[in-house]
């Protein structure tokens, strides 16, 4: 056995020339969630043009609000499983029986989910005038978290097979886009727009449910209360942290819908949508390849998931600068030719969200890949808690004042918190993990 004043012996697979690397599981793992972060991200921007110029800010705005809405109820029904769900698989493979309870007892529950999402979305209906005044709007748009609650994504993450989904969903989404362009033709059509997305997220997520369930011989369905109380209860830290994350993003368009009319909002969006296209493209293939190699190394050897971690944190970090300064530099020639003349106000807007993939990206990897993957979810809640009020106070402050640059700047704050706050819990667990 290794003592702590030994020399680390550094595993094979991390003195591996790039020429094998570019030809392992994990590189595969990445490349194929790029394919899929690009159906899901760089297939609507291709879409955005059209329906930008179709709607107009006004229209773009009010489906853009409604979007904002159901993404909280898309929080609700994910409960945390993109990550929970995806360790708990990444750390029983080779127990089949465990592994197929385990799989059924998510999915029994994301369905369970789902159908109280969409009693709380009747519920806000009764006291949101937004909603009262386009009800089938909302309707259409929710519609998009029965796919979600079918795809198996945190599945297809823990066992790192990711390739043949990648490809299914880019080609269905695609075929969402082409709809949408052929179908929507006028102003009038607006809510046609996240009905045939929804559509085909519904159709991507029945379509690789069943293909995970033949291809890994998963069985019928069959839970039991023991797991499904496992798969709750380590769902719920992540899923806490989830809500309150998601208030530096969400929050900013809910409270700003508050003080703003649709045009405003359209501004705020279009200039939020190509940020968070890149943010999905370029972070998220990255943090969900590692997270189960990473959960492994650092279940398995703290020293050596340290390295990693901060390997990791290295090159992610720079190639998420390298994009923000690129957002930055070219902001007015992604507005106009990705929104439109109709949406000039959103470049201003852009420019001031630039530092974001690079600030989101680091958060992702001390939160995601440090946090979860050390096993310290218990901790994420309360930092999520701590940000999400600072992000609220900040943008009741600054938003009836300066409007959405307030909201942009109330997120890059939050941003830079999480970053320090987990980064300080986490130098903590290190220093007494090699004082015991």
């Amino acid at each position: 056995m290794q003592s702590r004043t030994d020399p680390p012996r550094h595993n094979m697979r991390d003195m591996l020339p790039i020429r094998t690397f570019a030809k392992s599981r994990i590189f595969r793992n990445m490349a194929s969630l790029g394919l899929l972060q690009a159906a899901n991200s760089l297939i609507p921007l291709i879409v955005i043009p059209v329906i930008t110029r179709i709607l107009g800010a006004d229209l773009f705005g009010r489906v853009s609000y409604a979007q904002n809405i159901v993404a909280y109820l898309t929080l609700l029904v994910n409960y945390g499983f993109e990550y929970s769900a995806t360790r708990q698989i990444a750390l029983c493979q080779g127990d089949k029986g465990k592994t197929r309870r385990l799989f059924w007892a998510v999915i029994t529950m994301k369905i369970c989910l789902l159908v109280l999402s969409l009693i709380v979305l009747w519920g806000l209906s009764w006291g949101m005038e937004r909603i009262q005044a386009d009800p089938r709007l909302y309707w259409y748009t929710a519609l998009i978290n029965i796919g979600i609650a079918l795809f198996p994504t945190w599945y297809l993450q823990g066992v790192q097979e990711m390739e043949k989904m990648a490809w299914g969903n880019f080609i269905i989404r695609l075929s969402g886009a082409v709809a949408v362009i052929l179908l929507v033709r006028e102003a009038g059509q607006y809510r046609l727009y996240p009905l045939l997305m929804s559509v085909a997220g519904i159709v991507t997520g029945g379509g690789v449910l069943a293909y995970t369930v033949r291809h890994f011989g998963l069985g019928c369905w069959r839970t039991d209360r023991e797991s499904l109380r496992e798969t709750a209860a380590a769902g719920l830290p992540v899923f806490l942290n989830n809500v309150f994350i998601s208030f530096y993003a969400l929050a900013n368009m809910t409270i700003l819908g508050l003080y703003a009319d649709d045009t405003a909002l359209g501004h705020y969006s279009g200039a939020q949508r190509i940020i968070m296209a890149l943010n999905t493209f370029i972070i998220m293939p990255v943090s969900t390849a590692l997270f189960p190699e990473m959960s492994r190394r650092m279940s398995a050897n703290p020293d050596e998931g340290r390295r990693f971690f901060r390997l990791s944190l290295l090159w992610a970090s720079a190639a998420a600068g390298a994009a923000s300064v690129v957002t930055f530099a070219a902001a007015p020639l992604l507005v106009r030719l990705l929104l439109g003349p109709d949406f000039a106000e959103s470049t201003a807007l852009l420019r001031w969200m630039s530092p974001l993939p690079l600030l989101v990206m680091a958060a992702t990897i001390v939160t995601v890949q440090g946090l979860y993957g050390r096993g310290l979810q218990r901790y994420a809640p309360w930092v999520g808690l701590a940000l999400s009020i600072v992000c609220i106070v900040m943008n009741f402050s600054l938003v009836p004042r300066f409007g959405a640059g307030g909201a942009v700047w109330s997120w890059i704050t939050a941003e830079i918190l999480e970053i320090l706050i987990v980064s300080i819990i986490l130098k903590a667990a290190w220093k007494k993990t090699c004082s015991t």
